[in-house]
């Protein structure tokens, strides 16, 4: 069985699964935030978004700052639980474990549909912000969503800039869902490690871009002042720290006396 296969037996799993409606729970939570705080305060907003000039990077530049400072780690770190409790909670590891793969492909294709849960969810973030930011002008013509278009080369660089800044988060969860059978303690320790990364950045840390959870935050930031796709000195840091813990992972995993 080829890797090709196993991921799409994987993805197979997560049909209606948690994971599944978490990725769409999380996705419609910001969005339809906002949209209730442009219904409550419409006149703050409209002038909020003359003076930064444009209404629809108003609307990205503030979703994004609370989506990476909070909800994207928050929400790899539950869909990087989820989805080996899948096997956990039907206790089927036995059974994947004696299937025809080898144990790379069990390993690294449930960590590949994690990843594909995760483009899921970047694509509905950005379908649902745009809709409901649309919907709302419908309501109140005063919005000028309407009249301007959106950065789509900005947006692009956002979300792959992004992706690349949460791939050491991914393998560092994924390593500690893995390893971990109970469900809450990998959760926890993801919870603590956001709470010290954002206090980490308001404290102005000089080393924080060595800090994994902080990295989607620092990218966010960092698109602030340079719109080009340089990858930063903390995004190289993700990259190293997703190899890293996706070997050490996998090295745990083969030579563990007891799995499952």
């Amino acid at each position: 069985m080829n890797i090709l296969i196993s991921t799409q037996t994987e993805i197979l799993k997560t049909k209606r699964s948690a994971s599944f409606w978490l990725s769409i729970i999380a996705a419609l939570f910001l969005p339809t935030l906002f949209s209730i705080g442009y219904s409550v305060e419409p006149e703050s907003l409209i002038r909020q978004m003359k003076l930064s000039g444009n209404a629809w990077s108003f609307h990205f530049g503030n979703a994004w700052q609370v989506a990476n400072a909070f909800l994207f780690p928050m929400f790899i770190i539950l869909i990087c639980s989820l989805i080996p409790q899948i096997e956990y909670k039907n206790n089927t590891w036995k059974q994947v474990y004696a299937s025809p793969q080898p144990l790379a492909n069990v390993y690294f294709s449930k960590f590949i549909s994690i990843h594909m849960m995760i483009f899921f969810f970047f694509m509905l973030f950005n379908v649902f912000l745009i809709s409901f930011a649309i919907i709302v002008n419908l309501i109140n013509s005063k919005f000028q969503f309407l009249d301007q278009s959106i950065d789509w080369a900005m947006l692009g660089r956002l979300c792959l800039k992004t992706y690349i800044s949460i791939l050491g988060i991914t393998a560092i969860q994924y390593w500690l869902s893995f390893r971990i059978k109970n469900f809450i303690a990998p959760v926890g320790i993801g919870l603590a490690m956001i709470i010290a990364s954002i206090i980490l950045a308001q404290i102005g840390w000089k080393h924080i871009y060595k800090f994994p959870f902080a990295h989607p935050f620092l990218t966010l930031q960092s698109i602030g002042k340079n719109n080009s796709l340089v990858i930063e000195n903390h995004e190289l840091n993700s990259i190293g720290y997703c190899a890293f813990f996706l070997i050490l992972g996998y090295l745990d995993l083969k030579f563990r006396k007891e799995r499952g």
